[in-house]
């Protein structure tokens, strides 16, 4: 609780921190950006990995992911106090990486996809070196999310009896994703206006969706979504929930009920932008 409190002190002091400065030009820029990171405290998911079975031997290989790995852009209007003291806000936009899983055994085979798309603000403290014309800085700050996770699973079943195939998407969303980030990058300057950057950016996040749904469901490419009932659709991810002997069976028209899991989002990547001084 403690830590919690600790972080919405620090957001509200950024913000308190830029809102005077946005009244003078002098010292304001807008920073333009995009990148790649890659995984960062990543984990596993029980039941998504690699597996090979056949008559002979059987493989079972761990899949380590993190839902931060991706492409990402967007921009940060900063204002700089003096040539060593700044603070910014950044707003950016995550496109996750997949990640596969693949299970393969006589007359079966599967395979499911999972990634993410998340809108992230970002109040930082920066420093500078306040050098001319190339000037080193770190910055360091909090993280906002908010975002979706799709997974998605192909399957395809023979016997006897024929052929069948499966396909088979569901989509986490709500809630807010709080986290920690720093950086370190240079400036180089090209002109009083314009200057480039690059920077190494490390983002400790993660995120734990409240809602899941079935966004699709087909056998044979016949659509069998609208057959299906609440509960077996939707689901509800909750902090806690009990269930006794009046509730134990509930009503197919309500969602189900799962604990919260929280899903990695932390990454590691690189940045490259240019800085617009106002």
């Amino acid at each position: 609780m403690k830590k919690n409190y600790f972080k919405m002190l620090f957001l509200i002091f950024v913000i308190n921190l830029l809102s005077a400065p946005l009244l003078f030009a002098q010292g304001a820029y807008l920073n333009i950006n995009s990148g790649y990171a890659t995984s960062m405290s990543s984990q596993n998911l029980s039941g998504f990995e690699n597996y090979t079975f056949d008559s002979y031997s059987m493989k079972s290989e761990q899949i380590n992911f993190s839902f931060g790995k991706g492409l990402n852009f967007g921009a940060d209007f900063g204002y700089m106090f003096n040539k060593n003291l700044g603070a910014e806000i950044g707003v950016s936009y995550l496109i996750g990486g997949n990640t596969i899983s693949t299970r393969t055994q006589p007359n079966y085979t599967s395979e499911m996809t999972i990634s993410s798309k998340m809108l992230r603000i970002n109040p930082s403290l920066v420093i500078t070196s306040g050098f001319e014309k190339i000037n080193p800085y770190a910055k360091f700050g909090l993280i906002l999310g908010s975002g979706y996770v799709i997974s998605s699973s192909n399957q395809e079943i023979s016997g006897f009896s024929g052929q069948q195939s499966s396909y088979q998407s569901f989509k986490l969303s709500g809630g807010i994703a709080i986290g920690l980030t720093s950086g370190i990058g240079a400036l180089y300057k090209i002109n009083d206006k314009l200057s480039f950057f690059g920077e190494l950016n490390m983002i400790n996040l993660s995120y734990a969706p409240t809602k899941g749904i079935k966004t699709d469901f087909r056998i044979d490419g016949v659509d069998m979504l609208p057959s299906l009932t609440t509960r077996q659709k939707e689901t509800e991810y909750l902090d806690s929930f009990t269930l006794t002997s009046s509730n134990s069976n509930p009503p197919t028209s309500e969602p189900s009920k799962e604990l919260k899991q929280k899903l990695p989002f932390g990454s590691f990547g690189l940045n490259l932008g240019l800085r617009v001084n106002f």
